[in-house]
């Protein structure tokens, strides 16, 4: 018996968007899956958009939350999906036909396991091709390595207490899999093109510039609290304890007191000398 997967799409005012993500969904090649759509309290007509793929397929569910962030809107769709397998997708974003099947076979054919990911193509004003670098938890605990549609077992999403709803405006999906992975695991890269990342244009400014910058250290820092033992474990070896000597020593990361003050506080929660 093939075994459910849950599709989460969680949406915030991304209706526009919201029928090729879905249409995507529809076309797998795999069909025992379920997508829960969850709106994150948008104003636009994602609601409207929703009820008639609702009432288009049984597979298709729908539910509406005032608007508490992508985390709470993911944990609450996965606490209430049905399948083994969690994939999520942005209300934005595409996957290819036989995603979830390549995805699926990698899971039940090793229960070791944790996550699946995948290539991925950017698209709408870029169309550049992605490839994910080598999996390590040490390069994991440096940068995010997968992007946040890739699959995972609903087991490990219990077992770590889902996505740490403190991280309220970004990286939540890279802070996940460090939840996910720093106890052990094996990660599985598909072969091939499998994820389509949209690419929207924005309106920067020197102001937005650094709102984000300052958003991105605020987040980084809250990822080392929620990781300290993890953290504390990889940079007290004598290997990892040097490298990390060497960055916090380099010019780079010397630049501006907000950025030299990242790895202060690094170096306080690690405690290294």
């Amino acid at each position: 018996m093939q075994k459910k997967v849950s599709i989460v799409v969680c949406c915030y005012n991304q209706g526009k968007y919201l029928s090729e993500a879905i249409e995507s969904i529809l076309l797998q090649t795999y069909k025992e899956w379920e997508c829960i759509i969850i709106n994150d309290g948008s104003s636009d007509d994602t609601e409207k958009i929703s009820l008639v793929y609702e009432n288009r397929d049984r597979r298709i569910h729908y539910i509406y939350q005032e608007n508490q962030g992508v985390c709470k809107a993911r944990n609450n769709a996965i606490d209430a999906a049905q399948g083994e397998y969690i994939l999520c997708l942005d209300a934005d974003d595409k996957i290819s036909n036989n995603y979830l099947e390549l995805a699926v076979k990698e899971l039940d054919d090793d229960p070791d396991v944790t996550v699946v990911a995948c290539d991925y193509q950017y698209f709408g004003r870029d169309f550049r091709i992605k490839k994910l670098e080598p999996y390590s938890i040490e390069k994991l605990m440096g940068h995010n390595l997968f992007v946040n549609c890739s699959m995972f077992r609903k087991s490990d999403f219990i077992r770590v207490n889902g996505f740490n709803e403190n991280m309220v405006a970004g990286l939540e999906d890279w802070d996940f899999w460090l939840s996910v992975l720093e106890d052990g695991g094996k990660v599985k890269y598909l072969d091939g093109v499998h994820f389509y990342y949209r690419i929207k244009p924005m309106k920067y400014s020197r102001n937005y510039s650094t709102k984000k910058r300052e958003n991105f250290i605020k987040l980084r820092e809250q990822m080392w609290r929620n990781h300290k033992e993890l953290y504390s474990n990889v940079y007290s070896t004598p290997y990892y304890s040097e490298e990390y000597r060497q960055i916090a020593n380099s010019i780079e990361y010397k630049i501006g007191k907000k950025v030299f003050a990242i790895f202060s506080f690094l170096i306080s929660i690690l405690k290294i000398r």
